[in-house]
C-alpha cells in the first residue's frame, strides 16, 4: 500500500516508516545528502540572483515614474524580501508549514532587523558625535598651544 511516499507497516508504530518507497522520484536511485544539499543551494542561488534583478527593477521602475530615491530603495526591498521569502520557502525548500505562522515570523525577524538597524544608528551617530566633539576641543587646545609658542617665540607672553 503506497502512500505517496514511504510505507507504513501496522505493527511499526506511529510514524514509522519501511525503507521500501514508491514515488517516481525514487525509482531511479537515491540521491546522496550532499546531492541534495547542492540542489538546494543551486535554487537557493538562482532565487537570489532573481531577487536582486526584482529589486533593482523595481527602484528604477518607480525611480523613473518620479518617486524619490529614498521611498522608491525602501519600496523596493520590501518587494524583494518579500519574493525571496515566498521563492525560498516554496521553490527552495518546498516547505509545507502553516502559511499564516511562516509571515507571521518573517514579520516579526524584520521588525527585530529594524529595531537593531535603529539602535547601531543611534549608537553610530553617538560615536561620531563625541568624536566631533574632541575633534574641536582637540583643534582649539592645540590652535592655542601654538599661537602661545609663536607669541612666546617673539618675547610675548600672553595673560592668563
Amino acid at each position: 500500500m503506497a502512500n505517496n511516499g514511504a510505507d507504513v507497516k501496522p505493527n511499526q508504530g506511529v510514524g514509522a516508516t519501511s525503507t521500501t518507497t514508491n514515488t517516481a522520484e525514487n525509482t531511479g536511485g537515491t540521491a546522496t545528502p550532499k546531492q541534495n544539499g547542492l540542489a538546494v543551494l543551486g535554487k537557493h542561488a538562482g532565487v537570489s540572483a532573481t531577487q536582486t534583478i526584482v529589486e533593482y527593477a523595481t527602484f528604477a521602475i518607480l525611480h523613473l515614474i518620479g518617486v524619490p530615491s529614498q521611498i522608491a530603495n525602501g519600496i523596493a526591498v520590501v518587494c524583494s524580501a518579500t519574493y525571496n521569502f515566498v521563492m525560498n520557502r516554496n521553490v527552495t525548500f518546498k516547505s509545507s508549514s502553516n502559511f499564516t505562522r511562516s509571515v507571521a515570523l518573517f514579520v516579526l525577524l524584520w521588525g527585530w532587523f529594524a529595531v537593531a538597524f535603529v539602535i547601531m544608528v543611534v549608537i553610530a551617530f553617538a560615536i561620531i558625535g563625541m568624536q566631533r566633539a574632541m575633534s574641536s576641543t582637540t583643534r582649539q587646545n592645540t590652535h592655542g598651544n601654538h599661537h602661545d609658542n609663536i607669541l612666546s617665540q617673539r618675547g610675548y607672553h600672553r595673560a592668563d
